[in-house]
């Protein structure tokens, strides 16, 4: 589907008048004036069915920022939810998931590598690790964490990427009929703004967007606009189309503010090019939000958190904290009882720098009695303190899951049973979060599947050389090509891993580098040193372990192939070294034959010389 990458201005005339078009009706054809209709009638029943289970958030919001009604009004609340609310968002945030592609088809295992770098990039881009947080602290406090995928056309310099960005879930109003948001006839997103900021950015309806009531209700009304300006909440309607010819369904999405409509994708209205999204926004055909609910509930989109499991629970602790400070109070001041007419000046009495006051009678207290609170009864602060330990225990978050001490535990198998405890529970909330992940990484595909330009390459860093340094390589997305307006699903299968980053856990997996190090010695491949320090500093799962051990095979291999080249030339050389020495040796035996023999005639030639001289002297005398 071809896609418009930059965004242009919005159309309209920034030069209409507001007086002069205040009053009228916005030009809309019938379509778009049944869409509007439709997405404000639908908002309204979704905001009222919706509206307990915001008010219990609303109300977890609270008590997360310690603002309980059960409380003295001279004594602190008590924090013992809100010390297990930390530790378990602590505690998922020590299981923070990452993504592992695994290819579905055999021609695309080589490219399953690269994705996975490109997911883990994008969720980079996207400062994931602050949005994990913000997700688990909204599942613990308010029951749902809610992540959004969308395609940011400003990221990465204009280039345009996927992106993940939070919600609050008070924002939020899905179909109330469906526990699956994917089920639902529609979902809502709001953003509380102003009407000054709706038509500085959607031109088009400028004159048109009026103050709402949603602005008026809940905590909305205690937002104060600029001077001159007016609130106004800003509505985007999520729905969808089924094709039944191709049994497949188009996801649009509409805005509007204030009775006014500000873009359509379905109708083209306030959209750049015509046509554009006549396929749907994204091809998945799913809504772009993926719910992270703490606890599920029946017959609800959304979950339930921690404070709803205990709010009772910290309510009574509350209350009894609230009896200790009384009493203490109490306790601190002596109340005086002077009869009347006693002869005594009351005031003399309750000026306690008099050390001396005369009165006439006979025994003080048959006229003036101190009285002073009883002790409080000691059941009081028992029970405070026990509703504080079962809050702990049961939400897993024991002192010794939390890393201390106490509870007058010493045995090291009772302390590890209870931190297992602590851990199960942590375990089984992980769980549930990494399915929520999974789903919202599969989304994360089908739009870079969806929007990357084609041949368009991303730089990925990741690993290290023999030397140390950072490695750095240029990486193709191939995006697939439609079938005919459909889009095939991304040709990977998303298996989620926790990343672990307990210390406890560091120290485990420390221990199986070594042991893997000591089998790798055992079978004649030894770990180079920096390679084991490297692995002891970065990788923090066992697929890293293994990818190191395999590149580290890789090498040893390429060494033994090295060497045996080596010793084949050595072996070569050695031969012609050989024959080399042959060749010196019968030269220089055929070298001194010769002499020798030269040696031997030698005395015969000087020999028949010396005769020759004598005949050719003999020869002058007797001439």
């Amino acid at each position: 589907m071809a896609r418009n990458r930059k965004r242009p201005d919005m159309p309209g005339d920034y030069r209409m008048d507001r007086e002069a078009i205040s009053g009228g009706e916005q030009a809309l054809t019938a379509e778009q004036k049944a869409l509007l209709e439709r997405g404000l009638s639908l908002f309204r029943f979704f905001y009222d069915r919706n509206r307990e289970a915001h008010t219990e958030m609303r109300e977890a919001r609270r008590m997360r920022q310690l603002r309980q009604t059960e409380k003295s009004r001279t004594s602190p609340a008590s924090t013992a939810l809100q010390s297990s609310i930390d530790n378990v968002i602590a505690d998922q945030m020590d299981n923070m998931p990452e993504a592992q592609l695994v290819p579905e088809r055999e021609e695309t295992a080589r490219s399953a590598e690269e994705m996975t770098d490109i997911v883990s990039y994008v969720l980079y881009q996207a400062g994931w690790p602050g949005k994990y947080q913000r997700l688990m602290e909204d599942a613990a406090v308010a029951g749902t964490g809610v992540a959004e995928v969308l395609w940011d056309e400003d990221a990465d310099d204009g280039e345009g990427m996927a992106s993940v960005i939070t919600w609050h879930p008070e924002d939020i109003y899905p179909d109330p009929m469906y526990e699956n948001i994917q089920d639902g006839r529609a979902i809502f997103k709001t953003i509380h703004t102003t009407v000054a900021w709706v038509e500085e950015h959607y031109p088009q309806a400028k004159g048109y967007v009026r103050e709402d009531e949603y602005s008026r209700e809940e905590e909305q009304s205690l937002v104060l606009a600029p001077e001159g300006d007016r609130k106004v909440t800003l509505i985007e309607y999520w729905y969808k189309r089924y094709d039944a010819e191709k049994n497949r369904y188009r996801v649009h999405m509409a805005q509007m503010a204030g009775g006014a409509l500000l873009t359509s994708t379905e109708t083209d209205y306030g959209v750049t090019r015509k046509g554009e999204y006549r396929e749907g926004v994204y091809a998945h055909g799913l809504y772009p939000f993926t719910f992270y609910r703490y606890r599920e509930v029946y017959g609800s989109p959304f979950g339930t958190g921690l404070v709803h499991d205990y709010r009772d629970t910290q309510d009574a602790i509350d209350r009894y904290q609230k009896y200790i400070d009384d009493n203490a109070r109490f306790s601190s001041i002596q109340r005086t009882y002077v009869r009347k007419n006693s002869g005594i000046n009351a005031d003399d009495v309750a000026d306690l720098s008099k050390t001396i006051i005369e009165w006439e009678g006979n025994d003080i207290r048959e006229v003036m009695q101190t009285t002073q609170a009883a002790p409080l009864n000691n059941q009081v602060y028992q029970m405070m303190v026990y509703l504080t330990d079962a809050m702990k225990q049961d939400s897993g978050q024991n002192q010794f899951a939390r890393g201390e001490g106490g509870l007058g535990v010493t045995a090291a198998t009772a302390i590890q049973a209870l931190q297992e405890a602590g851990g199960k529970i942590t375990r089984w909330h992980t769980t549930q979060f990494k399915d929520a992940f999974r789903d919202m990484i599969e989304q994360v595909l089908w739009v870079l599947s969806e929007y990357m330009e084609p041949g368009r390459k991303l730089r990925i860093v990741g690993g290290w050389d023999s030397t140390g340094n950072m490695v750095d390589r240029l990486v193709e997305l191939i995006a697939p090509g439609a079938e005919g307006d459909r889009l095939p699903k991304p040709a990977y299968t998303v298996r989620v891993q926790v990343q672990k980053n307990n210390p406890l856990v560091l120290q485990a997996q420390n221990e199986l580098l070594t042991q893997a190090a000591q089998v790798c010695a055992q079978y004649g491949e030894p770990l180079p040193p920096e390679t084991f320090v490297r692995l002891l500093q970065g990788y923090p799962n066992k697929s890293s372990v293994l990818r190191a051990v395999q590149e580290n095979s890789k090498t040893q291999a390429q060494l033994q192939q090295l060497s045996a080249q080596v010793e084949a030339l050595t072996r070569q050389l050695d031969q012609q070294k050989r024959v080399n020495q042959g060749y010196a040796k019968m030269v220089q035996t055929q070298g001194g034959g010769a002499a020798a023999r030269q040696a031997q005639s030698a005395p015969d030639y000087a020999k028949s010389l010396a005769g020759t001289r004598k005949q050719e002297r003999r020869k002058r005398f007797d001439v």
